[in-house]
């Protein structure tokens, strides 16, 4: 062994020199040449046109000549370093909506030995999904094309270097293999939109303590069966999407055990049981949908720890027992849907707490009680709905004058359909450089105010209808009384109104002739009284006795109840014949059709139908 006293003989390191610098130019000599690469990517790239349908191959035409970053949607590696540099090898192919036709050509992209993120969305490929692909795959994109089939337990192991995976938006069909299992290092899996059948594979990550997976996304498909709890010890997952398939059971009660979780919907499925308290360890949720599902019981206090609560929507369950007061801690909450349920008592005054309101729904429950003066209160509010319940009282005369959005501040115009509640749209990322969820949301500007089908008295505040920004006002079927405010007419964007079914008496305001915005009104089934100050809408008064028609609304305009003048009455109809005879036929018609508008009225109003109509919030991804 030598050491200080005895040095390496200088022939012994010549030789080791040499030997190394031997093998350094044996593995430089074995290594494929930049330009080799060059033109092996270059020759796949044009074989991966060729085999794409004629019509398509034309959005390709700039791939000619040598290889270069003016292809469309080629990014290369640094070109090689040395006295002859030579092109360098594709990086990343990003062909994402350009129409793309033809059977997916998995064998060209295979030779692609460097490719890192391949993107082919938002085409029209089909096939079956290959598992020939390069295995320096990062990112892979394939959703909205129409591949078809099942996602191979190949692809997993195919891709040991796979962060990002895509395929949402196609037709794949078959049930996912229990054996289906990502490595570790997967970041994002996405399989929504698509009709896979069957269960949700129970290891869907290899190791679940040692994940990486922040946003797994299987919404939108077929899954049966119980949510799998292996899921819930995926403890990196920040965003759960399970919405719109056929689950059922319990949530798992370890859903807690995901404190990083910042998203989970689980609507539209068909889970029972409780709301679970383990929720409240979610300490960082955002947004959470529950609804469309058969939830019962009452919602736990526990949920108070959800601070950061921006989006709850619990709609269309069974939930019962009232709102319970520790809500009040979820002070972030914008968007609330409890439409819907069971849910008893007077409105809780956590509900107060909540200043960053811009949505609330407690729309077809039992609420009861009267309307607190704090009801219209809230700063940022846009749409109000507690339709369908049984309040009591007189609607509160203050508060109106709080929110911008009803005021006038904003809003966004109105959408070709009408006026609709406000649709919340939905947008989850994964970030490639921090590697952190990125979860947008945007709520429709719409505005509007229901407190139909309760039993509210008294008259219309005059600051309800001070308004500006209103788009939809519906308070019909309830027991108001007094003359509609003559301040109605200053709602210029007012698109819906419906006053119908109450004991409002007086003459229209005027004002509704100038409101150029109004599209559908409904003022059947009151006491009013006068003209109509607009011929747009011909039916919006019927069930009103004391309106006239024609211009002046002269006095013979109308026929006297129970008197027809200058008929003879023969037949038991009457009127058959005279000058005048058909205006008792007429009156004959009108009475049995209102009869029967009425008896429909009384049943739509009534208190078994409150839980039949109801305006959830609307979600699109």
């Amino acid at each position: 062994m030598p050491t200080a006293s005895h040095p390496v003989p200088l022939h012994l390191l010549r030789a080791t020199t040499t030997f190394l610098v031997l093998v350094v130019v044996l593995l430089l000599a074995s290594a494929p040449r930049p330009a080799a690469a060059a033109s092996t990517d270059r020759a796949a790239l044009l074989a991966f046109r060729a085999a794409l349908a004629a019509p398509s191959r034309a959005a390709l035409s700039s791939w000619d000549g040598p290889l270069s970053p003016s292809w469309l949607g080629v990014s290369l590696h640094p070109a090689a370093v040395g006295p002859a540099p030579a092109p360098a090898s594709v990086a990343e192919l990003a062909l994402g909506g350009l129409n793309l036709t033809g059977a997916l050509p998995a064998a060209p992209l295979a030779l692609l030995r460097r490719l890192r993120a391949l993107d082919l969305s938002a085409n029209a490929l089909s096939g079956e999904l290959p598992c020939s692909l390069p295995r320096s795959l990062v990112s892979l994109d394939l959703s909205r094309n129409a591949l078809s089939g099942a996602v191979p337990t190949c692809l997993p192991s195919s891709l040991p270097a796979l962060r990002t995976l895509n395929l949402s938006a196609n037709s794949l069909r078959l049930p996912l293999s229990p054996r289906l299992s990502f490595p570790a290092r997967l970041a994002a899996l996405d399989l929504s939109r698509n009709a896979i059948s069957g269960a949700v594979p129970p290891r869907i990550v290899a190791d679940p303590d040692a994940s990486a997976l922040l946003l797994l996304d299987l919404s939108h498909n077929r899954f049966s069966g119980e949510i799998p709890t292996e899921i819930t010890a995926i403890r990196s997952l920040q965003g759960l999407f399970l919405a719109d398939n056929q689950l059922s059971g319990e949530i798992p009660p370890g859903i807690g055990n995901l404190t990083y979780l910042q998203v989970l919907d689980l609507s539209n499925n068909r889970l029972s049981g409780a709301v679970p308290a383990g929720l409240a360890g979610c300490f960082q949720l955002l947004y959470l949908r529950l609804g469309g599902n058969q939830l019962s019981w009452a919602l736990r206090p526990e949920l108070d720890a959800l601070d950061s609560l921006k989006v709850l929507d619990l709609s269309n369950n069974n939930i019962s027992g009232e709102i319970p007061l520790p809500l009040a801690g979820c002070r972030s909450l914008e968007v609330v849907d409890l439409s819907g349920n069971e849910i008893t008592g007077e409105l809780s005054s956590a509900v107060a707490k909540w200043l960053s309101l811009r949505f609330l729904s407690l729309a077809g429950n039992q609420l009861s009680g009267q309307l607190p003066d704090w009801m219209f209160s809230f700063p940022l509010l846009q749409w109000l709905d507690l339709s369908g319940n049984k309040f009591v009282g007189f609607i509160p005369d203050g508060g109106f004058n709080v929110s911008a959005v009803l005021n006038g501040g904003g809003g966004q115009g109105i959408p070709s359909e009408g006026v609709l509640p406000p649709q919340l749209f939905v947008s989850t990322s994964v970030d490639t450089v921090s590697w952190q969820l990125d979860l947008g949301y945007d709520l429709q500007r719409t505005t509007g105010i229901d407190l139909s089908r309760n039993e509210l008295r008294g008259e219309i505040p005059e600051g309800l209808v001070a308004m500006k920004g209103l788009e939809y006002l519906n308070l019909s079927c309830n027991y108001l009384a007094g003359q509609i405010p003559a301040g109605l007419g200053g709602m210029g964007r007012l698109h819906t109104l419906d006053f119908s079914h109450n004991g409002l008496s007086g003459e229209v305001p005027p004002g509704i002739a100038t409101m150029a915005e109004l599209e559908v009104l409904n003022l059947s089934y009151n006491s009013l009284s006068g003209p109509l100050p607009t011929s747009k809408f011909p039916g919006a008064l019927a069930g009103n006795p004391g309106i006239c028609t024609g211009e002046g609304c002269p006095g013979d305009a109308r026929v006297p109840e129970g008197k027809v003048e200058g008929s003879n009455h023969h037949g038991w109809l009457g009127g058959w014949h005279g000058e005048n005879g058909w205006v008792s036929l007429g009156a004959f018609c009108i009475s049995t059709m209102t009869s029967f508008y009425v008896s429909l009225a009384t049943l739509l109003c009534s208190p078994k139908a409150r839980n039949f109509v109801f305006r959830p919030v609307q979600v699109e991804y």
